[in-house]
């Protein structure tokens, strides 16, 4: 049984095995990331508004772009650095409209990129919220299961 149980754990899993690094760790090795990201949407401004739209093709693209890095904060357990820096970013965009800039094709690609994430993982927390065995899981004020341990308690348990 304890067998099944570890080859069924997934070796990033948070609160596994000690193979996989703390979470402070996991963490860390993102902040570069988020960084690059923000400092790439600090460029994404332009003063005219006319050139502030995202054309029909790139809105197709922004669930993809949300539904990544919605896996990338849930099973990265990396929420608290993706609020940081979308508060940073929605912070920058409201700056820049006081100096009458406005965000341009590609910064708007992200901000709803970002947007659509903070949907998605509001709605998964929310969707889990009553779930004993992960609120057991994820102890804390801050509760964002994995998707990998929902899939192994629901999941794969199934088959």
């Amino acid at each position: 049984m304890e067998a099944a149980a570890r080859r069924r754990q997934h070796p990033g899993a948070a609160g596994g095995p000690g193979l996989q690094p703390g979470s402070s760790f996991l963490q860390a090795r993102y902040i570069p990331f988020f960084l690059i990201l923000f400092m790439y949407f600090s460029g994404c401004f332009t003063p005219t508004k006319a050139e502030s739209s995202v054309p029909g093709a790139a809105l197709l693209l922004v669930g993809p772009s949300g539904l990544y890095y919605w896996y990338l904060v849930t099973e990265g357990q990396i929420f608290i650095l993706f609020i940081f820096t979308s508060f940073a970013m929605l912070a920058l965009v409201l700056h820049q409209k006081r100096k009458r800039l406005f965000l341009d094709s590609n910064g708007l690609f992200l901000f709803y990129s970002f947007a659509l994430t903070l949907l998605l993982v509001a709605l998964w927390v929310a969707w889990l919220w009553n779930d004993p065995v992960l609120r057991k899981k994820y102890p804390g004020v801050i509760y964002v299961p994995e998707p990998w341990a929902f899939y192994t308690l629901h999941v794969s348990s199934r088959h």
